[in-house]
């Protein structure tokens, strides 16, 4: 399934213009990961998933041009409470069997503020959770950084010269316009609203 998505998702970068750069959001010095954070009256959950990739295709003279996509692995997402990340994989939460993949597909990119290298700017795409996809809008910043692989390794490999592309996303969705509706005693400790943070690095090819 990862790997089929992969596949599809390349070739559609691919096709985004000869000018754009394609960038691998596997990271191989992983460090890559999404935060969730979930504020119940009677409890905060946060965790963190590691099991991140895709590809964009990004041209830094015109950032509109911007698509791709990327993919969670749901069974690479940690809570701070063992128990919790155990049960969350079953049917009754995210039901990781069925749903492996949490994946988020850009359809446009409208830039709004640049400083730089730095463009800010409101991405739309196809947000695929629990089998369910809806199109949203979501902030996201793009830091293009020519030749700054070396800089991300330091000594292990000072000649790498490839280009590097800083994504960075802020957004909250609603765990009922996916399907997964809490009884009100669940939600005292299990928050519908669920605050996602990205901030991930790709590189471009070897």
């Amino acid at each position: 399934m990862k790997w089929g998505l992969g596949i599809l998702s390349l070739a559609m970068v691919m096709q985004a213009g000869i000018a754009s750069q394609v960038f691998d959001f596997e990271d191989e010095k992983g460090i890559n990961h999404v935060l969730v954070i979930l504020d119940a009256p009677l409890e905060f959950i946060s965790g963190k998933g590691e099991g991140l990739s895709g590809f964009i295709s990004y041209d830094p003279e015109a950032p509109q041009k911007t698509t791709g996509s990327l993919h969670l692995q749901v069974d690479s997402i940690e809570l701070n409470n063992h128990l919790m990340t155990k049960n969350m994989y079953g049917k009754r939460w995210l039901n990781a069997a069925e749903h492996p993949e949490i994946l988020f597909s850009l359809s446009t990119f409208e830039p709004i503020q640049a400083e730089d290298s730095l463009v800010r700017g409101e991405a739309t795409g196809n947000f695929s959770f629990l089998g369910v996809t809806k199109e949203i809008k979501v902030p996201v910043s793009f830091n293009y950084l020519k030749d700054a692989a070396n800089q991300r390794a330091g000594k292990k490999n000072p000649d790498d010269k490839r280009d590097l592309l800083v994504l960075r996303s802020n957004f909250t969705i609603l765990l009922d316009e996916y399907g997964l509706n809490l009884p009100p005693p669940a939600r005292l400790k299990v928050a519908n609203e669920v605050q996602i943070k990205v901030n991930v690095v790709g590189y471009t090819a070897k």
